[in-house]
């Protein structure tokens, strides 16, 4: 809870808010004007019954309704309807600006995530993190009524005691008694209020979370007999929501029992002050009862704004949450634009060290030389460093000691999308999403042909499924490739790869489980590459006896590096 504390703060909170609202500041404006319009049109209601007593009044026992009265019976219900139209005038901007709030996270969601720095992530669950979006729900809900209510009942309070000032300067004293007492209560449970609402948040995230991996793991869970460690889990987790709610709502209530003593503190003192003020004839009936309504919307001005604190809360909190996504650092990278060269793409590596947590190095003095158009294979043990190489080629990883260039240019001073627009990169963290086939072969690429896509289909033995589906290309696949063979999905993401013709290839393991057909068709094409760097990864002999040059990695250093002549020789591999 002590970190909790020291991660949230209500200025900062605050801050969030605003930069929210300044991005609608006009509708915002709009909404306070309509907002002051219709406080001033509803104080006009005591002061329009207070006229009417006194005609009533003065009128008693002639018989005759004066048509005064009439006129202004009229003009306190048309100030009631006009108050209306206001309020669905502000209605509808609520609207737009829920609408616009939902579409702005919804882009910012979609653009920040393929670009957030990986080594921000490396401790989190991206998918899970993502589930901060459901937040944009709370804060078009929170938003309306903070918006809406807090303005109107602020205005009402402000216009409220400038009324009652009018009628006597006591009533003065008694607004900055007001003031006070509301300051006091925000100022003793806001803050608390806010750090209760994210812990009561964070767990509820973490139960969302566990229930997510079970879902996703289902058929562990299925399989694992009645230990019921998905029940001992949800418990746990569900003790902490508990325990944070229960904290959350004693705020609340001690909020609210400050209304209750308030509200009789407030009213009390005006009854009492307006009766005495009566009594001695410094206000009339007319004025008292207006007095009295006015007292009345201002008690239930003040009794707004404290209920709408839970909604402040569920408001602030969910911008921070949003926030875990929003304010996630992006990868850093170069303002240099990667132009491919005719032959293929030049990399070289120079003192290369890497390593994901201090203490622990993963590469270890990396230094190679790949000239453009060349095929090179990498091989070595599970855990040499292999596939952390690969992903420092394509510029996911960038925290690394020593020169990677490509092209004779620093990795990490490229654009890394345009660098990354002529690259083809095949690894076992890329997946299969919820889209059409087609979709998932050209990724939004529609300069790729039909033809060309079916012609490397069938190069590596995914022609014949293509064809077997009734939609074709146009299948609808489930995320993950749920449904499709392993085979299938690595063949797709393999197609996904080489269909833009790419100036480099980035390859890990193609060749798993493609079959002794298909490895044979996908090494012969590859080899065949012209004026295309290929790098791939792979324990499968044919290609590697057959590239340009073979690199044979250790515990993440390069042992061995020539002709596959030559260091099969140096393994005794024949």
């Amino acid at each position: 809870m002590a970190k909790l504390i020291q991660s949230v703060t209500l200025s900062g909170a605050l801050r969030r808010f605003f930069q929210v609202i300044r991005l609608e500041k006009k509708e915002v404006s709009a909404i306070y004007f309509y907002s002051i319009l219709s406080g001033l049109i509803q104080l006009t209601l005591p002061l329009g019954i207070q006229a009417i007593i006194n005609f009533a009044q003065a009128a008693a026992g002639s018989g005759r309704l004066p048509i005064s009265i009439g006129i202004l019976i009229a003009l306190v219900l048309g100030g009631i309807l006009v108050s209306g139209i206001l309020q669905v005038n502000q209605m509808k901007i609520i609207e737009k600006i829920q609408q616009r709030l939902f579409t702005r996270y919804a882009f910012e969601f979609s653009f920040k995530i393929p670009r957030v720095d990986s080594s921000a992530i490396n401790h989190h669950h991206l998918p899970e993190l993502v589930n901060r979006f459901f937040e944009t729900s709370t804060l078009q809900k929170s938003l309306s009524k903070f918006l809406l209510d807090i303005p109107m009942a602020i205005i009402q309070i402000l216009f409220g005691l400038i009324l009652l000032s009018f009628y006597n300067p006591t009533f003065i004293f008694l607004g900055l008694l007001l003031f006070v007492l509301l300051y006091l209560i925000l100022y003793f449970t806001a803050k608390q209020g806010l750090v209760q609402s994210m812990a009561e948040s964070d767990y509820k995230y973490k139960v969302a979370a566990w229930l997510q991996e079970v879902a996703r793991a289902f058929k562990s869970f299925k399989i694992s007999g009645m230990f019921n460690l998905h029940l001992k889990k949800t418990d746990s987790y569900l003790d902490g929501y508990l325990d944070a709610k229960t904290a959350h709502f004693k705020i609340l209530t001690t909020q609210y029992w400050s209304l209750i003593v308030f509200k009789l503190l407030i009213s009390a003192a005006m009854l009492i002050i307006g009766s005495v003020l009566l009594v001695n004839q410094q206000l009339n009936v007319g004025q008292f009862i207006a007095a009295e309504i006015v007292i009345l919307l201002i008690i239930n001005a003040v009794e707004k704004l404290i209920l709408n604190l839970e909604n402040a809360y569920d408001l602030l909190t969910g911008l921070e949450k949003i926030s875990k996504i929003t304010d996630q650092p992006v990868e850093p990278e170069g303002n240099i634009k990667f132009l491919p060269s005719v032959n293929g793409v030049d990399l070289a590596a120079h003192g290369i060290d890497f390593s994901y947590d201090e203490g622990h190095r993963v590469l270890k003095n990396i230094d190679f030389k790949i000239s453009p158009g060349q095929k090179i294979c990498i091989m070595g043990d599970a855990a040499s460093g292999k596939s952390t190489l690969m992903e420092l080629l394509t510029g996911y990883l960038k925290t690394f000691e020593g020169n990677l260039l490509v092209n004779n240019i620093p990795i990490n001073n490229l654009d890394i999308d345009s660098y990354r627009r002529h690259i083809g990169v095949f690894y076992h963290e890329q997946d299969i999403f919820q889209a059409s086939l087609l979709e998932n072969i050209c990724m939004g690429n529609g300069d790729v042909s039909a033809a060309k896509i079916m012609y490397l289909a069938e190069v590596i033995g995914l022609k014949e499924y293509i064809n077997a589906l009734p939609n074709g290309l146009n299948t609808v696949l489930e995320p993950t490739g749920k449904g499709l063979s392993t085979i299938i999905s690595k063949k797709v993401l393999l197609l996904r790869t080489i269909v833009n013709q790419p100036s480099l290839l980035l390859l890990d393991e193609p060749f798993e489980l493609a079959g002794a057909e298909s490895s044979k068709n996908i090494s012969d094409y590859l080899l065949t590459l012209k004026n295309i760097t290929t790098v791939v990864i792979t324990g499968y002999i044919p290609f590697a006896k057959k590239a340009d040059m073979l690199i044979w990695m250790d515990h993440g250093k390069i042992l061995h590096m020539g002709t596959p002549d030559d260091v099969f020789k140096k393994l005794n591999i024949a």
